[in-house]
C-alpha cells in the first residue's frame, strides 16, 4: 500500500482535511462493524482461520476514500484554489467500490441462467472436512462431481 503523500501540501495541512481514519466519518454500517471488530479479524488472520485476502480487503475497505490510499490534487492556476480527491480501494469487498463488481456479477450470472424452472442446491460441509477444503479451495469442485454422479444413478 502506498502511504506517501503525492503533493507538496504539508502534513499539518493534510491533518486539517480529516483524511485520517480516526476522524473519518463512516456512513456504511458494514464499515462500522469492521472498524469495531478489526482486532478480532486480525486474530482470525493470525491463527490461519481466515484467508489472507480477507484481512487485506477489510483493511483496504476501511481506508477507502481516505488519503492513506493516495489522492489526486487539483489546482486552479488562476486563483490558486485546490482540491484533494482521495483514492478508492477498488475492492469487491467494499460497500462503495463493490457495487460495480456486484452489478457485473449479476449480469454475468443472468447470462448463464436458462429461462426454465431450476433448483438451488446448498452444500453443507461437515466441520471435520472444512479445514481440508480451506487448504485448497479448488477441492470445492469435487462436490459438484459427486452431486452429478449421485443424480446420474437415480
Amino acid at each position: 500500500m502506498d502511504t506517501s503523500y503525492h503533493s507538496n501540501i504539508s502534513i499539518e495541512t493534510l491533518s486539517l482535511l480529516l483524511c485520517d481514519v480516526p476522524n473519518f466519518d463512516f456512513n456504511h454500517p458494514i464499515k462500522n462493524i469492521f472498524f469495531d471488530n478489526i482486532d478480532y479479524i486480525r486474530k482470525l488472520d493470525a491463527s490461519g482461520k481466515a484467508r489472507p485476502s480477507i484481512l487485506d480487503n477489510v483493511e483496504r475497505s476501511l481506508l477507502c476514500h481516505t488519503c492513506y490510499l493516495g489522492f489526486d490534487q487539483f489546482e486552479c492556476t488562476d486563483c490558486d484554489n485546490w482540491n484533494i480527491i482521495p483514492h478508492s480501494c477498488h475492492s469487491r469487498f467494499c460497500n462503495a467500490c463493490g457495487v460495480k463488481y456486484a452489478k457485473q456479477l449479476a449480469v454475468k450470472a443472468t447470462s448463464f441462467c436458462l429461462d426454465c424452472p431450476h433448483r438451488h442446491i446448498v452444500f453443507t460441509i461437515p466441520e471435520e472436512l472444512r479445514n481440508w477444503f480451506r487448504q485448497d479451495r479448488s477441492r470445492l469442485n469435487l462436490l459438484f462431481v459427486v452431486k452429478r454422479k449421485i443424480y446420474s444413478h437415480l
